[in-house]
């Protein structure tokens, strides 16, 4: 019937518009309703259509549940009442004692009303009222996303804000509070007469973000706000003002942009501040402009190739520190072009660095061009197994030192081949060649003068590597133990001192690279000459997670001449011993230990250790490393580096836990290097976290020290930091 479907239909659109977001939407009354009723009657009289005992309404995905509903024809009114609930497609959940709409919907009032959001916040209300169509006001109204006492739901959730007076305006999507008041464990902590945010509805909008501040030794006291410009759905910008009493006033912002082909983010800051360098009579300080700038964007170009930049500098060594962006130690600027086709790759690339550890004399290179291409051979293409080929060209220049050029080629097979007892075999073999020009080159510290060199490296070589698993099973344990040895052959003395040495230095040593064909870091020395390597693995691997691992392994060099430093542990023609244990018996135990063993005495040259141990409530943390003095290539020579890093957490109770780490040079010398600990609760609407820092490092131009604050995060309505006070608290640090 007519009047009856219109009954539905009005009915239906009163409900929904008591659902929070939902108040601005359409009732799609395109739709057909469906109504399930223990009884409907009409009063010719009166004009009034009756639904009552179980009434249920759907209109799409729309469901409305009541002990009854009425419609007037005569007044045009719309009525609900009795145990009211209605499930919005979005997942919220609205009940009600009693529900009046009338003048086309724009007029309303509602009973008691309470939500359940799809996140399980809650809100509720004495009553709420619809005016003009725009606006839905709830009166006393409570807010909280926190989960009630099971034991006993009247008591005051964790947080929760009441306000006097909540206004949504559907139309602009904003809700007002009047006289709100925020609770925390039932006691009021904070107070104000207005504020608003955006709806559920809205994804993002221009306004104030979470302000920061607190004292700073460096620049004082100091305030950081933001405010953010959604400047159209694919960009925005966040700008930072930041005034301090020591350096005054320092403006920075963030802007970010998605293209059709890509995305880019850009963010700096500038000041005219103080800028101190050196320590105690030394120190220094002028009036600067300071600055930094980051930056990053990734475009695609078609489907195989794609272009880049990545952008870091800053004016000096202690702006990123000073004002917390960053800790940085060396800043890395590149631009690419890149090239990805099924197994080819192709890379254009370009860098730029900026060192800002103090006290390091060398100068960093510019580099472009570096070019890098690769393609693989299919599975059994040649011969068998699969080719290879590599080529580089790197170009470095640099203001006052050598500039290098470099191109390379490289062409490889591989294949490998399992006999029917299970011994696994891998051939290699490989040809490069590499050709350098360098000029202001001096190829040692002694050397008076620098020359340009050209110089012409062929390098082939061949590998055979031998691998024999053996596994048994024995109850819910597996067992594997696997020898490995390897044969390698390339010419001897390989490496020119006409080639400047870029990227082959810092040499480590390790389990890891044992079985590498060349155990240099870089392509700059190249390790040549007649070598076996052998190696044994062996584990026990439980059902339950368990396990535990332990890998030694050695080589020998036919040749006594070697380009390897003095303390690498591969000058001599028996390599330095390698290992790692490895310990998980338990969730409650992980442990890890890597080591280098002299070859002779067995004495450690290298051991790294880490150890997790303990259940959740008491977890020991600890990490020691030691490294033996080591000769670099131009005969510099380091101290013994050792250090120790120690931490416990314990999750004490369901929400709190609380950690400690401290963080210490063990070498002649050495001292503390940080320490810090962590108060956190959390629960599912609440996030507490006290933190207390202490730096004990000094750097140029930054009066690094101890660093107190505190974080709460609200759920849905965000982030507060505590005003942070850092500087020398707790006395003076030694100088580092």
């Amino acid at each position: 019937m007519t009047f009856r479907r219109r009954l539905l239909g009005t009915a239906v659109a009163a409900c929904f518009l008591l659902a929070g977001p939902a108040l601005a939407q359409p009732t799609g009354s395109g739709q057909p309703v469906l109504l399930s009723a223990d009884s409907v009657d009409y009063d010719d009289k009166t004009g009034i259509v009756t639904a009552s005992g179980r009434v249920e309404l759907a209109q799409g995905t729309r469901i409305l549940l009541a002990d009854k509903v009425q419609f007037s024809e005569k007044t045009n009114v719309v009525t609900a009442s009795g145990n009211v609930s209605m499930l919005e497609p979005s997942g919220e959940v609205v009940f009600a004692d009693y529900v009046e709409l009338a003048d086309d919907m724009r007029q309303g009032f509602i009973d008691r009303v309470r939500v359940l959001m799809a996140d399980n916040s809650r809100i509720a209300a004495a009553e709420g009222e619809r005016v003009d169509g725009r606006y839905v006001r709830m009166e006393k109204a409570v807010y909280s996303p926190c989960d009630l006492c099971q034991e006993d739901p009247t008591r005051s959730p964790l947080w929760q804000i009441r306000a006097a007076r909540v206004t949504h305006d559907t139309e602009a999507k904003e809700i007002y509070y009047r006289d709100a008041l925020l609770e925390i464990g039932g006691i009021p902590v904070a107070y104000t007469p207005f504020f608003s945010h955006p709806d559920p509805s809205v994804k993002r909008r221009s306004g104030f973000l979470a302000p920061g501040g607190g004292f700073n030794s460096d620049i004082g006291t100091y305030a950081r706000i933001y405010y953010f410009f959604d400047i159209d759905p694919s960009k925005d910008f966040t700008l930072e003002v930041t005034p301090s009493t020591e350096d005054g006033l320092l403006l920075g912002g963030q802007y970010r942009q998605r293209f059709s082909s890509g995305s880019m983010t850009l963010s700096g800051s500038a000041t005219y501040a103080e800028r101190t360098e050196g320590f105690g009579a030394a120190q220094t300080a002028d009036n600067e402009f300071r600055w930094h700038a980051f930056g990053n964007g990734r475009f695609d170009i078609n489907q195989q190739w794609r272009w880049g930049f990545d952008l870091e500098r800053t004016s000096d060594d202690s702006h990123l520190r000073r004002y917390d962006y960053s800790e940085k130690d060396l800043l890395t600027s590149r631009a690419f072009v890149e090239r990805f086709n099924a197994r080819d790759y192709l890379s254009l690339n370009a860098y730029s660095f900026q060192d800002l550890r103090p006290g390091n004399p060398e100068e960093e290179p510019l580099v472009f061009p570096l070019a890098t291409y690769s393609a693989l051979g299919e599975p059994g293409s040649l011969l068998g197994g699969r080719w290879s080929v590599d080529g580089n060209l790197l170009a470095l220049t640099r203001a006052d030192g050598t500039d290098t050029r470099r191109i390379s080629a490289q062409t490889g097979w591989r294949r490998d081949l399992v006999a029917p007892i299970g011994l696994v075999n891998t051939f290699a073999a490989s040809i490069r060649a590499d050709a350098y020009w360098a000029n202001d080159y001096r190829p040692t510290l002694a050397a008076a003068e620098r020359d340009n060199e050209t110089s012409l490296r062929v390098f082939p070589q061949a590998q055979w590597m031998m691998s024999f698993p053996l596994a048994r099973q024995s109850g819910t344990v597996q067992q594997l133990i696997e020898p490995i040895v390897m044969f390698s052959a390339a010419p001897n003395n390989v490496n020119d001192d006409d080639i400047p040495n870029e990227d082959s230095q810092d040499i480590e040593f390790d389990h890891s690279n044992l079985f590498l064909p060349s155990r240099f870091p870089g392509v700059d020395r190249l390790e040549g000459g007649q070598r076996v390597t052998y190696g044994v693995k062996a584990g026990l691997f439980g059902f339950g997670g368990g396990s535990s691992s332990l890998f030694l392994g050695q080589s020998y060099r036919l040749q006594e001449e070697t380009d390897f430093p003095q303390g690498s542990g591969l000058e001599k023609k028996w390599s330095d011993v390698v290992g790692r244990l490895q310990l998980t018996p338990s969730p409650w135990l992980d442990l890890s230990y890597s080591f280098r063993l002299d070859s002779d005495t067995l004495a450690q040259r290298r051991h790294e250790a880490y150890v997790s141990a303990g259940p959740a409530e008491f977890r020991v943390n600890a990490s020691y490393l030691y490294l033996d003095r080591l000769t670099l290539e131009r005969g510099t020579a380091s101290q013994n580096r050792e250090e120790l890093t120690v931490g416990v957490n314990s999750s004490f109770s369901r929400y709190w836990s609380a950690g400690v780490s401290h963080r210490r040079d063990l070498a002649e010398n050495g001292g503390p290097i940080a320490t810090g600990l962590v108060l956190t609760y959390q629960d599912e609407c609440l996030t507490f976290q006290l933190v207390g820092e202490r730096d004990f490092t000094q750097r140029s131009g930054i009066d690094s020290g101890d660093r107190v604050f505190f974080r709460l995060v609200f759920k849905n309505l965000g982030e507060f930091l505590s005003p942070s006070i850092s500087g020398n608290v707790f006395g003076q640090q030694d100088a580092r």
